[in-house]
């Protein structure tokens, strides 16, 4: 059971035994929290909560994130329904990314982390 939903895992999930609980049965929180917990992600959807974006764009306010992860994890969130892509064929052409609804959805839920973590997660006080 387990050697098969790895075989079958999606893409984005790059080990798909992060989505399965301790009796190897499918558990979507775990695929959530495998899916946030891939470096870049959680930027990408905060910075397209607010508004479209070219790549270059993103590769810019996302930072430090090289084009080749970048290109993989836009097309990983493509692939689930998460953003839209879509190409502009003026001169020059360019792609411009856009959440989805469910994308959308998403990001309030993150919104919804950012604020338990403003209530509860307080800056530790660091002494000199």
């Amino acid at each position: 059971m387990l050697y098969t939903a790895i075989v079958t895992a999606p893409r984005w999930l790059i080990d798909a035994r992060l989505a399965l609980n301790e009796d190897a049965k499918y558990c979507p929180v775990r695929a959530t929290m495998a899916l946030l917990g891939q470096k870049w992600v959680p930027r990408i959807i905060y910075e397209l909560m607010q508004g479209k974006r070219r790549f270059n764009e993103l590769a810019s306010v996302v930072g430090g994130c090289n084009s080749r992860t970048l290109r993989d994890r836009l097309k990983g969130l493509e692939d689930l329904g998460i953003l839209e892509r879509t190409v502009i064929t003026q001169m020059p052409p360019w792609v411009e990314y856009n959440l989805t609804p469910k994308g959308r959805e998403l990001g309030l839920a993150l919104r919804k982390l950012e604020d338990w973590g403003r209530a509860y997660m307080a800056e530790p006080i660091v002494q000199a």
